[in-house]
């Protein structure tokens, strides 16, 4: 059995939640080059009178391009097929949106412009519903970053960041360009242009920040999610609702002093305002309903035991979720006026992507166990998939995915988690087995695919790995309370959830206590080192972009609110923040670490990984640091991508074979 971090408890039993998929006789096994080609599905948006969905499908492409994006189009139901709208070769399209009477669709476009080497190069373009008839919107001198149309059609209200003056351009040009850090010169500011003359006027002042827009039924007012600084912390952590009157041009009063990046929505009759609120440590959010007149507000799905990531107006009174609970996901139905919410179906969902029509239809981004994300619909009785962009994954050998829940040995709560095998294990000899930790931590692994360079399970099963992926205390699924359990302890508690799914499985027989081995990215990173200097059962652990040393993390990363919330000021609390941090214990670590870091990851800096290397090497630990050029936190470039999975496999085949 693991050592235990705490005292020795009681051996817990595994609660086999779900099990997937049968033995398969896929013979192709998976490569990284095979997973980093596959098709991105995303932001399916079904039109109003809830026949069609418009939907985006990202290509990879290599030279460390980003991948191309490309709108599809499917009816919701039927035989037909989805088709592509039809696009300039390198172009890419994204964040389709369908006008209020559902004849139009308008998108954000990188397409080339007659004329336009002045104009940035993301403007607003529309379409007819049957994809005939482009027509370029906008010509905005910087990139259109987010647009509403109004209910009427005739208005589009815009964002697009300031272009820098001609004195500034000049001394840009120049290099004489020093930077006074977080003090903005330039914003992201709210545009209004009325479509028959094309005319279009600024409505925001310098000085606010505009990160989201919504028109009201009515086309007399605006909500906007607003800040005064224009920094990635800024959108996350210190925004605000206000409302703003078109025609006068006067911003109100504050609405919601802490907002979260919940997207605004009116309700149909435009009485009342949806939007998020952080948290008070800023590490969950709550969707609210605010009724304009009464100044009254309502918190959605509070009773709710999972986590609500997000909701769309269906009627008046009525409106539609989507959330996690345990390991699945979770479509639901929310009372405007007191905020209850009602399971109706759950489907598996990766995260937060979904929209309904007034009937209640819904179309989301769901997935399987043996396929990736696809456009997926619930029509009040039945999900079904109406899209199939991977079909070659049909001929792959998958592992067998399997829902699982156990009970902690801290408290007795309830751990949910998946467990991924070979495809062709006999389910009775012990396997090398990685436990895959998620980021956040207020993040969750989720039932259905798991394969990308950052999801490892199906990649390693079908080289006959087991792969736990574990949603310890910390971790979404189960409420705000449980999210919270992290604050102050991101290391022994989530760890000692950890362990105790290991323990089941290892006497369930599935683990080889001899090759165990823990890994993930970011806090996944956070948790793999910490775990290998707090428990002698790992013979090796994989930190991708792991936060190592927590207070310098607090004062060198783009969004210096987030660790704050969970360990407090980082120089009153430095000794809290010191001995959280997996770089102070480095002289525990005994086994071998493969560290992976981008080297342009603003959100937890390459210096992390550099320190908990050198620390080791100091101690004499084999370890290994990899860094990838350009790289950011989130990988786009596809040669990336596949370097990282196949180290992963080549070193994990080194230490556990």
């Amino acid at each position: 059995m693991i050592r235990r971090l705490l005292l020795s408890c009681a051996l817990l039993s595994l609660a086999p939640l779900a099990s997937a998929q049968a033995p398969t006789t896929r013979a192709h096994v998976p490569t990284p080059q095979d997973i980093a080609a596959l098709l991105a599905v995303d932001d399916p948006q079904i039109s109003p009178d809830g026949r069609r969905i418009a939907y985006t499908v990202g290509t990879p492409r290599a030279d460390g391009k980003p991948p191309r994006t490309q709108l599809w189009r499917v009816a919701f139901e039927g035989d037909a097929a989805p088709r592509a709208m039809p696009a300039p070769a390198e172009a890419s399209d994204r964040q389709p949106r369908w006008s209020r009477d559902g004849t139009q669709l308008l998108f954000l476009s990188d397409r080339p412009v007659s004329g336009g080497t002045s104009l940035g190069a993301s403007q607003v373009w529309r379409v007819a519903a049957d994809g005939t008839q482009t027509t370029l919107l906008t010509r905005a001198a910087t990139d259109v970053a987010n647009f509403d149309l109004s209910a009427d059609g005739r208005r589009i209200a815009w964002l697009a960041t300031d272009a820098p003056s001609h004195a500034d351009a000049a001394r840009i040009a120049a290099k004489d360009d020093a930077v006074v850090v977080e003090r903005p010169t330039r914003f992201s500011r709210v545009w209004v242009q009325d479509l028959a003359t094309g005319a279009a006027r600024v409505l925001t002042p310098t000085g606010m920040q505009v990160h989201d827009l919504a028109w009201s039924p009515d086309g007399r007012t605006l909500a906007l999610r607003r800040s005064s600084g224009t920094t990635l912390n800024d959108f996350w952590y210190d925004s605000a609702v206000v409302l703003l009157d078109v025609d006068g041009g006067r911003i109100g009063d504050v609405l919601e002093p802490h907002a979260s990046a919940h997207p605004l929505q009116w309700s149909p009759d435009g009485t009342r305002l949806l939007y998020g609120r952080l948290g008070a440590h800023g590490m969950v959010a709550t969707p609210i309903v605010h009724d304009i007149a009464r100044g009254t507000q309502v918190a959605l799905g509070e009773a709710w035991p999972g986590t609500l990531w997000l909701a769309r107006w269906q009627t008046d009174t009525t409106l539609l979720g989507q959330g996690q609970r345990g390991i699945r996901g979770a479509l639901l139905r929310l009372d405007a006026s007191s905020g209850a919410a009602t399971e109706l179906a759950q489907p598996q969902i990766p995260y937060r992507s979904f929209t309904a029509s007034a009937e209640g239809r819904i179309a989301y981004l769901g997935l399987r166990d043996d396929s990736p994300g696809n456009v997926w619909t619930w029509d009040g009785t039945r999900l079904a998939q109406r899209s199939d962009h991977q079909p070659q994954v049909a001929d792959w050998a998958l592992g067998r995915v399997r829902e699982l829940e156990w009970a902690s040995s801290r408290d007795g709560r309830a751990i949910s988690g998946l467990l991924v095998t070979p495809p062709d294990w006999d389910g009775a000899t012990p396997l090398p087995t990685l436990v895959q930790i998620h980021g956040g931590p207020a993040w969750a692994w989720w039932s259905g695919w798991q394969g990308s360079w950052h999801e490892w399970a199906q990649l390693l099963a079908s080289r006959g790995y087991a792969v736990l992926l574990p949603n310890p205390r910390g971790s979404e699924g189960h409420g705000s309370a449980f999210a919270e359990l992290a604050r102050g302890d991101w290391g022994d508690g989530p760890l000692q959830d950890v362990l105790d799914g290991v323990d089941v499985l290892e006497a369930e027989g599935v683990v080889d206590p001899k090759r165990l081995a823990i890994g993930g990215w970011s806090y996944g990173g956070y948790l793999s080192a910490w775990a290998v200097a707090r428990s002698d059962g790992f013979r090796t652990a994989i930190v991708g972009a792991g936060v190592l040393d927590l207070a310098s993390a607090a004062l060198t990363n783009d969004v210096p609110d987030y660790l704050p919330g969970y360990f407090g000021d980082p120089l009153r609390e430095r000794r809290t923040y010191d001995a959280q941090s997996p770089v102070h214990h480095a002289a525990d670590v005994r086994v071998p670490v493969l560290l992976l870091h981008g080297e342009a990851d603003a959100r937890v800096p390459l210096s992390q990984a550099q320190m908990l290397h050198r620390a080791l090497r100091f101690n004499g630990t084999p370890v290994e640091l990899v860094t990838y050029p350009r790289g950011p936190h989130w990988f786009h470039e596809q040669a990336h991508e596949i370097d990282l999975q196949q180290r992963v496999v080549d070193w994990l085949d080194r230490t556990l074979r």
